[in-house]
């Protein structure tokens, strides 16, 4: 799955939406990397790596 593809299926979906907003959202750098532990974990894609600023940047 490519970036754009990714960014599809998070804006798609209510569930993907919802973890990738804790991300977004997060006030402070610990919350933010378990949040990034949380969506890996639960949708088995990690996206404290490069695909990750590309998503961003389609969201």
């Amino acid at each position: 799955m490519n970036a754009l593809q990714l960014a599809t299926k998070i804006k798609d979906n209510s569930e993907w939406r919802k973890a990738y907003d804790l991300i977004a959202n997060a006030k402070s750098h610990d919350k933010k990397m378990k949040a990034y532990q949380n969506f890996e974990k639960k949708f088995g894609i990690n996206l404290n790596d490069s695909i990750g600023i590309y998503v961003k940047g389609f969201l």
